[in-house]
């Protein structure tokens, strides 16, 4: 019974389809450096989408990197959040448009999933 409903997990991401699951704070900013993956790591992303460590500069839909679609379909089979099930709906569905307004996002808001709701926004004045 000590397992959680919503666990709490970081996801290392390896490379397009190799992601590693770790616990909350296993691959922080500080612990990453001692790492032995740390010369494969590309990003790391916690339960909420949160982009703890990016080395892709990535700001594509049809790349990977935090704004492509595999992180945000592992995340709704881990843990059920509803923002995943939204990102992917629009990434299915409006992808040109995420794109679009991806372009001319700052990233000041943060990255991954934390600035979905700012594109979402922009993509509904449109």
């Amino acid at each position: 019974n000590l397992i959680r409903q919503n666990p709490l997990y970081s996801l290392a991401a390896l490379r397009p389809g190799v992601y590693v699951i770790g616990m909350k704070d296993q691959f922080n900013i500080h612990d990453l450096k001692s790492n032995p993956l740390v010369d494969k790591v590309q990003y790391v992303a916690d339960e909420m989408g949160f982009i703890l460590f990016d080395r892709t500069k990535s700001k594509k839909v049809d790349a990977f990197g935090p704004y492509f679609i595999e992180q945000y379909i592992l995340m709704e089979l881990l843990s059920k959040q509803e923002y995943a099930q939204n990102m992917i709906d629009y990434f299915c569905t409006k992808r040109a448009q995420l794109q679009q307004a991806l372009e001319g996002y700052d990233e000041q808001q943060g990255q991954g999933f934390l600035c979905w709701r700012f594109l979402i926004n922009e993509t509904a004045k449109a």
